[in-house]
């Protein structure tokens, strides 16, 4: 290297030397890169960089070790410029050699590093504060499940809880250790079996549901479910439950529906009054206003008049006194009066004598004096299932007599049984368009009744039909 060059590296911090004796002492240093060695003279462990380093030396010497190098130097943290040290011996002469160079590689790791621990720090502090503020929500999620009034589970995909909280513990009055592990369907005795956890959640998909629970020394009561999966759907994940007491809402629920049905029966109830008014005052009062002037003509037409017309006089005035005692009877079943004042069973043996009256064919009705006071919207479906099946006997079966009976049991269960002695069908064969036994079946569901009919081509129909009452038909409809 020329002179001048080694004097403007030696000058600018970029390279240095230094010579020891075989002692170690300083005998020449060069630059102000090594400004750092001691004067010459000195021995070079006073220095910090070689303090306590003999035994290096050593291996030098003894030629165990071709070179020591010492990267990445800094003196104080004020020496913004990092060097390396490597440390050579000429045997020949015993002597030793100290090269120094700038090592500006280090001052581009430090920063980098500097910058990496500053990122980190930046990250680790994010870290801490998404904990933070995970940890304040799941207790914010904690205190809302433990202080609700729901009841809040978690379930396994195989239905057993894994958490179920405070006030759900309180609703069983069970403890949190009986519950968790047990599998919900055992926990929560449920009546009905379409209310089945195991079948509303078979495929892991969201529910809502309402289910009638049996809970401990309590009446039954109503709980609505919302039931979500959470994670995938065909790998691991669990079913997170709510359930809210909706008892007073399905009681409310029934009580708008009855009150709804009661509306509907006040309207019909309306307009059978107005058309019963006015069949009074057309129909009825112009067969009232007949009578008199039949028998007017016929005291008219004198002993004198012939046989045939006072024989189609004599038919004509019993046809008015038989429509006019149709339609008062006609007008009665419009105001349902017998049915509201005297009960079901009056209403039907008058049903019953009325079509022996007019069609000739016996007709006995067996009525349970349990059943008789029998009133209200099922007992109207029953008198016009009755009148239905009566007009079918009159109409097709070519019945020598009808027996029609009507009982009660003790939970007031209303049971109406049609039977004729008629000439039979196939039900099968009925033909399209004949919508009298469709309308008794659809009229029996209207108020959660059964309906069951026997026919054959041998002979002979039975119909039975089973009515709940009061607030069981309201269960049995499902409001």
């Amino acid at each position: 290297m020329p002179v001048s060059a080694l004097s403007l590296a030696l000058s600018r911090r970029i390279f240095g030397y230094a010579r020891l004796d075989a002692s170690l002492r300083v005998i020449e240093r060069a630059g102000p890169l090594m400004d750092w060695v001691p004067s010459p003279g000195a021995p070079i462990t006073d220095s910090p960089v070689f303090f306590a380093m003999e035994p290096e030396f050593d291996t030098l010497r003894e030629g165990r070790s071709a070179v020591l190098d010492l990267p990445g130097l800094r003196l104080s943290p004020d020496d913004a410029a990092p060097f390396s040290v490597s440390v050579l011996h000429d045997a020949a002469a015993d002597r030793f050699l100290l090269l120094a160079s700038s090592d500006r590689g280090a001052r581009d790791f430090e920063r980098q590093f500097a910058r990496e621990r500053r990122e980190a720090r930046l990250i680790a502090e994010q870290a801490a504060a998404a904990g933070r503020l995970i940890r304040e929500q799941a207790a914010l999620y904690c205190d809302i499940v433990e202080s609700a009034n729901d009841l809040v589970f978690r379930l396994s995909a195989d239905l057993r809880i894994t958490f179920v909280n405070a006030f759900a513990c309180a609703v069983l009055r069970a403890d949190e250790g009986q519950l968790l592990g047990r599998v919900i369907d055992d926990v929560l005795a449920a009546p009905a079996a379409e209310a089945c956890w195991r079948a509303q959640l078979a495929a892991r998909a969201d529910a809502s549901f309402e289910q009638e629970v049996k809970l401990p020394d309590r009446e039954p009561v109503w709980i609505w479910w919302s039931v979500h999966w959470v994670g995938d759907r065909a790998g691991p994940g669990e079913f997170q439950a709510l359930g809210r007491d909706v008892t007073d809402l399905r009681r409310l629920r029934a009580e708008a529906a009855r009150g709804a049905d009661e509306a509907r029966r006040a309207a019909v109830m309306r307009e059978r009054l107005r058309i019963a008014h006015d069949l009074h005052d057309t129909l009825v009062q112009s067969l009232v206003a007949l009578a008199p002037q039949l028998r007017l003509i016929r005291k008219v037409a004198g002993p004198g008049a012939s046989p045939r017309l006072i024989e189609e006089l004599t038919h004509a005035d019993s046809a008015v006194r038989e429509g006019l005692a149709r339609a008062r009877a006609a007008l009665g079943d419009l105001r349902g009066q017998t049915i509201e004042t005297q009960g079901l069973g009056a209403a039907l043996e008058a049903l019953a004598a009325r079509f022996s009256e007019r069609t000739g064919v016996h007709a006995l009705a067996e009525i349970d004096e349990r059943a008789r006071p029998a009133s209200g919207a099922e007992a109207a479906t029953l008198y016009r299932i009755a009148e239905e099946a009566l007009r079918n006997v009159e109409l097709h079966a070519n019945a020598r007599s009808v027996s029609l009976r009507l009982s009660a049991d003790l939970s007031g269960a209303l049971t109406m049984t049609i039977i004729d002695d008629g000439q039979g069908f196939d039900a099968a064969d009925v033909a399209a368009g004949h919508f009298g036994l469709m309308g008794m079946r659809e009229q029996a569901e209207l108020i959660g009744a059964s309906f069951e009919l026997r026919a054959g081509k041998s002979g002979g129909v039975r119909i039975d039909v089973v009515a709940l009452s009061g607030s069981q038909s309201h269960i049995r409809a499902k409001p």
